[in-house]
């Protein structure tokens, strides 16, 4: 009986080491009796899988993955480093690798009907590659780190938490249907996000911004350049170190914060059907009615700043 229940435990280690990080806890009785408890760390997943792969001949690469965790960042090293964490090590959920022509897919395995596979993919990304990065995600956070030069960036999240830092891209696209976006020390030629439900916070960044946000507050810190910001519901606080082109802001239901250089020449146009207008001190009126108000801070300049809201207060002011 004693060497049925050894061999009987042996088998069960050999299971459970097949699901990543287990413990097993042994217990002696006072009659002498001794049990063993068998568990598996659900917050632990191994690493299963791993793999490189050249792209010297890439400019397009595309990374497809679902209900997960994906992290990218930067290496030094030549080629792309792919490592796939999960609690279950089975070879039909690893990723798929095609390679056509100038272009480079990293396609997830299959996925099981649990939920509870704990799935982490790090993809560590040349510093020498500059070409197209497309990231496709179904659930699941994304972080990306440290990437530099690239020709463009282009995000799809259906759900999860969004985080870019240090970033550098001719042209950034994020569409996300529910989630947080955060982005921190970003450059960019053009800005393109749109977030269908979820809160939008960018600091020190620098582009050129196209940004929507149905459902959810839109937040600047110490931003460079000029745009187009929308918020469908929900209040937006934008604040710029320097502008260098128009800047637009309208809210459907919700206030609008503008803060903008002391220093800055610009005209300004500011409407809203319910709430109040604040603007500089030393503004220039050409009209100032209660919902209403247009004119200019310091000499005649050809920048221009519209801000709109149906109900909501507009603040423009200096900093």
């Amino acid at each position: 009986m004693l060497r049925y229940c050894q061999n009987m435990l042996t088998v069960v280690m050999v299971l459970m080491s097949r699901l990543g990080n287990f413990f097993i806890h042994r217990a002696s009785h006072e009659n002498g009796k001794v049990t063993f408890e068998i568990g598996v760390d659900t917050h632990a997943p191994m690493l299963v899988n791993a793999f490189t792969e050249s792209l010297s001949d890439v400019a397009h690469l595309t990374i497809n993955y679902s209900a997960a965790d994906i992290v990218l960042q930067s290496t030094d090293r030549s080629e792309l480093t792919v490592r796939e964490y999960m609690l279950v090590d089975e070879s039909s959920y690893y990723a798929h690798v095609k390679h056509e022509d100038d272009t480079l897919a990293i396609t997830a395995g299959e996925r099981p009907a649990r939920d509870n596979l704990n799935i982490r993919i790090e993809l560590e990304i040349p510093t020498t590659y500059h070409g197209r990065l497309e990231i496709s995600s179904v659930s699941g956070p994304i972080e990306i780190d440290n990437l530099h030069k690239l020709r463009s960036l282009a995000i799809t999240s259906t759900s999860g938490a969004i985080s870019l830092d240090d970033v550098e891209t001719s042209s950034l696209s994020i569409d996300s249907i529910t989630g947080t976006i955060k982005g921190r020390s970003l450059t960019a030629d053009d800005y393109t996000i749109n977030a269908m439900s979820g809160n939008v916070h960018l600091m020190n960044t620098r582009g050129n911004y196209s940004v929507r946000c149905s459902a959810g507050s839109l937040k600047l810190d110490d931003a460079h350049g000029h745009g187009r910001f929308e918020v469908t519901s929900g209040t937006a606080k934008l604040c710029f170190a320097e502008v260098d082109g128009n800047l637009s802001a309208e809210s459907s239901a919700g206030s609008v914060r503008l803060q903008v250089p002391r220093e800055l020449d610009y005209g300004f146009n500011l409407e809203t059907s319910i709430g109040s207008l604040k603007t500089p001190d030393n503004a220039h009126y050409s009209n100032n009615e209660r919902n209403y108000q247009t004119g200019a801070i310091g000499d005649p300049s050809d920048l221009m700043i519209s801000m709109m809201t149906v109900v909501g207060s507009l603040a423009l002011e200096t900093r």
